[in-house]
């Protein structure tokens, strides 16, 4: 399967034939999509999601990243996608051939007939991406004409505040030249602060980490305590907030039968929904007590707040 094809669908600069398979899907079932959106910082890097997905309210709620089968890209999106699920609340998922497989298994046609249609598509060209023999540019040598055109789009990036200009200093940076200039920057070595090894880095990077791997546990670490502390805030809130409803709705409560308690305290879910973004019920009983112990037990604290005594 050539993943080197890129080209236009419904406006979006799409890189693979495997983003085209999952963009279909998404249109065959009527799912609302958008493409790289947005840009995170993760610590170690810069990474853009490939599709980008909201709720009814417009507010981002999911990111998914495709990539190809090799398992190395595949570890690495892992671990950014998780660090920028962490940090901004998010759902994520990676997808490949292997998902896209099962995705296509409830759909009237098969996945390779998508990924044809794509590589066949006008629509489509080799994308740049694709490595050595399989570059569409390979061995070959541009015109006067494209050497200008590739000078002045240069330029233009130079001159905007793009992302593809921070890419292109921080590449320069890493290299140690100077922006305008080949001269040498001193460099030093220092200490990660993490495995405690020395690094060789220029004097004027702001680099704590030896490496790509120390910054990225580090950024993951971060991300994760954030992420339970913000947990922990918001479990808490809940579990207020059911205590309250509960001494509001008292007589409800305890006029309750333990097999009708969906329907009794739906108007709970529902605003715990809307406020908090939780709707399932072993989250909500995992606020009240810690752990998930069913809804019986929670109705249960419920009727006890409700008791005479408590109340």
């Amino acid at each position: 399967m050539n993943r080197g094809y890129a080209g236009f669908y419904k406006g979006y600069y799409l890189r693979s034939s495997y983003e085209y398979a999952y963009a279909k899907y998404l249109d065959h079932h009527s799912i609302q999509w958008s493409y790289e959106d947005d840009v995170y910082d993760i610590g170690y890097r810069i990474y853009k999601p490939d599709f980008f997905f909201y709720n009814k309210n417009g507010v981002l709620n999911k990111i998914v990243e495709i990539k190809s089968r090799n398992e190395e890209e595949k570890k690495r999106a892992r671990k950014a996608l998780r660090t920028i699920g962490l940090l901004n609340s998010l759902e994520w998922e990676l997808i490949s051939y292997e998902e896209l497989l099962q995705l296509y298994k409830v759909m009237p046609i098969s996945l390779n007939s998508v990924i044809t249609e794509w590589i066949n598509s006008k629509d489509t060209t080799v994308n740049k991406v694709a490595v050595g023999k399989l570059n569409g540019h390979y061995n070959l040598k541009h015109n006067e004409k494209t050497k200008r055109e590739i000078g002045n789009h240069t330029k233009k990036l130079w001159a905007s505040d793009s992302i593809a200009k921070q890419k292109m200093i921080e590449g320069l940076r890493k290299t140690g030249l100077v922006q305008k200039g080949k001269l040498k920057k001193p460099r030093e070595t220092r200490i990660c602060q993490l495995c405690k090894r020395p690094f060789n880095v220029i004097v004027t990077a702001q680099n704590k980490f030896c490496s790509r791997t120390c910054s990225g546990n580090v950024a993951i670490k971060l991300a994760t305590e954030t992420y339970v502390n913000k947990r922990k805030q918001v479990h808490y809130r809940i579990k207020q907030y059911v205590i309250q409803w509960s001494k509001d709705n008292k007589d409800l409560i305890l006029g309750t039968p333990l097999n009708k308690i969906n329907s009794t305290i739906k108007p709970l879910t529902d605003t715990i929904q809307k406020q908090y973004g939780v709707k399932d019920y072993r989250i909500i009983s995992k606020a009240v007590f810690g752990e998930d112990k069913g809804r019986k037990e929670l109705l249960k604290f419920m009727k006890s707040v409700c008791d005479e005594k408590v109340c």
